[in-house]
């Protein structure tokens, strides 16, 4: 047909000439801005990962003082929409986490510092309870086997003894000398490298899958383990310093129950004013362990005697500042002394750990009204200006900015 008409044909033609050059000159652009390689594909990975290190932080590590609890960071929620090469490298390589906890590490040490000894305690003492459970399975098969010999000799002539409903080990009882000393967390730089080999030497049961590898997963530790805090709340404003105890009397019937929850795994003689000592889930009762992990469960305890007499004793939330909404200031606060009466009402010697923004508050359901919260803990600088703050409000409104500039004026 198109040769048929072959005017036809010549005036589309010379109609459209037109507007098929302004196309083809369009795609020849695209087609060059396609063919260029992009700026950053030019550099060696190793470079673009040090560039990128200028820039790249992780959650928490800029604190907004108007949103102290907000966890948006370059490194996971910008980056990796920058591009497609950008996004692998933030999700294979490490080297961002580990330089983001040393940085931490150095600008918070009561923070990250302590929350890294804490992971180190933490996964020595899996290793611990790991061997007393191995320790008591190999016991309770030997002495199930002993009665199924006895049984054997004494029924000899009825029926054949049963199986053993416990499964053999074939495994040799550990012996203390396999322990390997461990050296002491002294410098700030070396303090990350023993918490990476003690979790890899002892992973934790519940450890997370993490898409990057150790220091990563390093983080997460040490800010779902120690940086946030999840405990019942007692709500009363009040004023609260840090180290300042108080004595409280609990009547309500939620608050009996918040503090019958919170002494419930220590002995009766806690609730009874007695003094209250340190636990550690399976392993506070040396006395009924084998002498060489009773030995090397004492060692581990003495080393970390900060770190149980301020994380392994009972605390819950003290909501001192209305309203009670997300990030509201609040306090950790340990109960020192404790005396439960018959009725469940009770009196408490209370002492203030460290400060703590609310994230998350919810009621729980049958309580009567009480209600559990997860909180972010505070830095040494934050701290210091709440308690300023906290102080000088008692004079008057300051100039109207509030909590989130933390300059008040008498």
């Amino acid at each position: 047909p198109v040769q048929a008409d072959e005017d036809g044909v010549n005036e589309m033609t010379l109609k459209s000439t037109p507007e098929i050059s302004s196309v083809s000159e369009e795609g020849a652009k695209s087609s060059l801005a396609q063919a260029q390689p992009s700026t950053l594909s030019i550099f060696h990975e190793d470079i673009l990962l040090a560039i990128l290190s200028f820039v790249a932080d992780v959650p928490f590590e800029i604190v907004d003082k108007a949103h102290p609890i907000d966890s948006h960071s370059s490194l996971t929620h910008t980056l990796p929409l920058v591009s497609k090469q950008i996004h692998s490298l933030t999700r294979r390589h490490d080297l961002h986490w580990k330089n983001a906890l040393l940085r931490l590490v150095r600008r918070e040490p009561t923070l990250w510092e302590e929350g890294l000894k804490r992971v180190v305690f933490d996964a020595k003492c899996d290793e611990l309870r790991g061997k007393i459970i191995e320790r008591n399975q190999n016991s309770a098969t030997a002495q199930c086997d002993k009665c199924m010999k006895d049984g054997q000799t004494n029924q000899r002539q009825q029926r054949p003894a049963p199986q053993s409903i416990l499964p053999s080990s074939n495994s040799d009882q550990p012996n203390g000398s396999s322990d390997d000393a461990d050296p002491p967390l002294a410098s700030k730089g070396e303090i990350l490298q023993h918490a990476c080999a003690a979790i890899q030497s002892h992973p934790s049961h519940h450890r997370r899958a993490t898409s990057s590898g150790i220091y990563q997963y390093l983080y997460q530790s040490v800010l779902l383990g120690h940086m946030r805090y999840q405990a019942p709340v007692f709500c009363m404003p009040s004023r609260v310093r840090l180290g300042s105890p108080y004595g409280l009397h609990l009547f309500e019937p939620r608050y009996r129950l918040m503090i019958s929850e919170v002494m419930a795994s220590y002995p009766a003689s806690a609730r009874r004013g007695e003094r209250i000592l340190p636990m550690v889930q399976g392993l506070s009762r040396p006395n009924h362990m084998a002498d060489d992990i009773k030995a090397s469960t004492r060692d581990l305890l003495e080393k970390n005697e900060l770190i149980l007499h301020k994380h392994h004793v009972p605390t819950f939330i003290h909501a001192h500042q209305a309203p009670m909404r997300r990030s509201t200031p609040a306090t950790v606060v340990q109960v020192q002394q404790c005396v439960i009466h018959p009725n469940g009402s009770a009196d408490v010697f209370l002492k203030p750990l460290s400060y703590i923004w609310l994230e998350e508050i919810w009621e729980r359901s049958g309580t009567g009204g009480l209600y559990e919260a997860m909180g972010l803990r505070m830095g040494e600088e934050a701290s210091e200006s709440y308690e300023r703050w906290c102080g000088m409000r008692g004079f008057g409104r300051g100039d109207g900015r509030g909590r989130g500039q933390m300059l008040p004026i008498p």
